[in-house]
């Protein structure tokens, strides 16, 4: 495992796309839009960036991405070494269309290890759309070649190159805030996978602006969140400028993420996924997909588990299949306190009763030595400060849904605005939005309380 640390140095330039809209002539099958307004400069910036092979900061539903050409091995490295990013670390491969994912399994392998005289001499696809691309009708035709060739053999004839355990999910929750363990297709570079590994992640996000970013540079795109590694994740496009001005060309600002957190990664496909020859599918990390809501899909998702929770796996841990399994992350300055609701709570006095008693003692533990202490909690919770030169900044959220979409950006402005000391988070039950907020608190904080 290496940590890259070498990134070029850029002016960052911030271009906003908020104005634009955006139409899509397909939910699915394929990743030809019209924009609607005059504000397109963010869109013809990105496409030179991306095909240049550069790094471009964009939205996605989740959190802001740090996007790179996921064909390019020098591309990919690029994201490691603007991020500072363990290069064991496996990143997502974000396509706009289903033609596009599975064209990736019709392109010519890359190599393992490619030079950047190599890299710049290798023309790059297009596969934005059904008909833009000059390799357009040679790709259908080994589409539709596929489709027949699975009809012969006793299928339906779609979508032939994904594993059939993920057809439904695809229907129901693409595009969106869920990721897939696919097959590595050739084309991939051993760099998307972390260095090891016959598997990829792939997702296909929902927010307007990601996809059509993908289908104007008409490839897909590696891209983890687009922060400084081991901070929390950027939702809005101010805390992508806080940690990686400089370090890349482009930020697309589209307003604040609608999720929140990052996306739920599935597995129906590895051998992580079976138990005795037995598909139990496994959620290798919750996220902006419930594990209720993949449950509710029925069939073998009704036999659905959940990494760490429910099953551990030494060489998962040694060696991920996907992000966020391996290394700390979300973690601000200051130190954390998580406090964790037990399963085991007295019935007889009231939940944010025992919650205040908590945090109380550990203010006045704590508070001699701090000066400026953030809280966040979900609803009202009235705490004392322990002595007149101790200032408590709160902020309440409504529920877990509200503290998933907003967590990210409180620990950032309690952290980076406010200049917290410490920061208290009240933690709640792991149902639901709960399980990915939880999962993403437990790898923030530096301490864990139970209540």
């Amino acid at each position: 495992m290496g940590i890259a640390t070498t990134a070029r140095s850029f002016h960052t330039k911030v271009l906003s796309a908020e104005t634009t809209q955006l139409t899509f002539n397909s939910v699915l099958e394929d990743g030809h839009y019209t924009v609607t307004g005059t504000n397109t400069e963010w869109l013809e910036e990105s496409r030179k960036e991306l095909r240049g092979n550069n790094c471009v900061a964009i939205p996605t539903e989740t959190v802001y991405g740090l996007a790179a050409n996921a064909l390019d091995s020098q591309a990919v490295r690029s994201i490691f070494e603007t991020k500072g990013r363990p290069s064991d670390n496996p990143l997502i491969v974000h396509v706009s269309s289903m033609r596009m994912l599975r064209a990736l399994y019709h392109l010519p392998p890359t190599p393992d290890v490619v030079s950047t005289e190599q890299s710049q001499s290798i023309a790059l696809p297009f596969l934005g759309t059904d008909n833009a691309a000059l390799e357009g009708e040679h790709l259908q035709r080994l589409l539709r070649e596929a489709e027949a060739n699975d009809r012969r053999q006793g299928g339906d004839g779609v979508w032939p190159e994904i594993p059939r355990a993920y057809h439904e999910v695809i229907r129901k929750f693409w595009p969106g805030a869920l990721t897939l363990i696919m097959p590595r297709p050739p084309c991939i570079p051993i760099e998307v996978l972390g260095g090891h590994g016959s598997t990829v992640a792939v997702r296909f996000p929902s927010h307007p602006v990601a996809r059509a970013v993908i289908s104007a540079c008409g490839l897909p795109l590696a891209a983890p969140s687009a922060n400084a590694s081991g901070k929390p994740s950027p939702t809005l496009a101010i805390h992508v400028k806080h940690d990686l001005d400089g370090r890349l060309p482009l930020i697309i600002d589209s307003g604040p993420c609608d999720v929140g957190v990052e996306s739920t990664v599935l597995d129906a496909h590895s051998s992580n996924a079976f138990v005795n020859g037995q598909l139990l599918p496994c959620i290798l990390r919750p996220g902006g997909v419930t594990f209720e809501e993949l449950q509710a899909t029925g069939g073998a998702l009704e036999r659905l588990r959940v990494y760490r929770r429910d099953f551990t796996s030494a060489e998962m841990e040694l060696n991920p299949t996907t992000p966020g399994m391996k290394y700390r992350h979300y973690s601000p300055t200051a130190p954390v306190f998580l406090f964790v609701p037990s399963p085991n709570r007295d019935g007889v006095i009231p939940r944010q009763v025992q919650l205040k008693q908590k945090m109380q003692e550990l203010l006045l533990e704590k508070g001699v030595e701090l000066r400026k202490i953030g809280v966040v909690t979900v609803g009202k919770l009235q705490l004392e400060t322990p002595h007149e030169d101790c200032e408590l900044v709160t902020w309440q959220v409504a529920d877990a849904k509200d503290l998933a979409h907003r967590i990210f950006a409180l620990l950032r402005q309690l952290d980076e605005t406010e200049h917290a000391d410490a920061i208290f988070v009240q933690g709640v039950d792991e149902a639901n939005e709960g399980l990915a907020v939880m999962n993403r608190l437990g790898k923030a904080a530096s301490h864990h309380i139970s209540w």
